[in-house]
């Protein structure tokens, strides 16, 4: 466990972020990291997103995404990507030199949307403070009901594009997660905003967005819509830890 010290500099680590502060944000392109990049920019300012990217498969190492949506996010954000290609047993190095040249560029944080999970952000931390940036988890520890009203009040919407079956029926795949799904998550024997890694999301619209994605669950581009991957899987006690 963190220590107490440490708690209190993680969850006044947001708090603390002076108006203007030049950022990039770690960015999975689920409903997490877009609550927090959008508290971020309202009072930072945004240099880029980053995201873990596995070239064999062209998918998103967070929530196995085809790499094209991910590239679309930041396109329809209107910053730049910043990938982090993923490795075995190399990954942490490579993400420590991405650190360390946006460090170069001016940047001075990196914000994470990290709620609860310790060990991702004790890590995280190690390599921030490494690399001479900060630190920032807007949500750590928060609410999860004041998380979903802040989901709402920047317009984020996010389809449940993943799940794992040991925990979550295959049928709330493709759904948006609004007011209706996420009651009805609080009802059952989960974690509402998916901790254990029960589903995962992707972010199609929100406030910052310069415009919707247009999107289909096919195959193929179907014009300048884009495939939306569904998927599931099946893992008894099944937490995702990316770093």
């Amino acid at each position: 466990m963190l220590s107490q010290f440490d708690m209190e500099k993680i969850e006044n680590s947001f708090l603390e972020m002076p108006m203007g502060e030049p950022f990039v944000c770690s960015f999975s392109g689920g409903k997490d990291s877009a609550i927090a990049l959008a508290m971020a920019m309202e009072k930072g300012k945004a240099k880029g997103l980053v995201h873990w990217y596995d070239g064999e498969k062209n998918t998103s190492i967070f929530h196995s995404q085809d790499f094209s949506i991910i590239n679309c996010q930041a396109q329809h954000i209107g910053l730049p990507l910043i990938v982090v290609h993923y490795t075995p047993w190399k990954h942490r190095l490579q993400l420590l030199r991405t650190y360390q040249e946006m460090k170069k560029k001016g940047v001075k944080s990196i914000v994470f949307g990290d709620i609860n999970i310790c060990d991702s952000v004790k890590i995280q931390s190690i390599l921030c403070e490494e690399a001479g940036l900060i630190p920032r988890y807007p949500l750590w520890n928060k609410d999860y009901d004041w998380m979903f009203t802040e989901m709402q009040k920047r317009k984020i919407k996010a389809i449940i594009t993943r799940v794992n079956t040991s925990m979550l029926e295959a049928r709330w795949l493709g759904q948006t997660f609004n007011e209706n799904v996420y009651q009805q998550f609080k009802n059952l024997a989960i974690d509402s905003f998916g901790e254990r890694g029960e589903y995962h999301t992707t972010v199609v619209n929100a406030d910052f967005f310069l415009k919707e994605i247009e999107f289909t669950f096919y195959e193929d581009r179907i014009g300048n819509k884009l495939q939306l991957k569904l998927s599931s899987h099946y893992h008894e006690k099944n937490i995702y830890r990316l770093i």
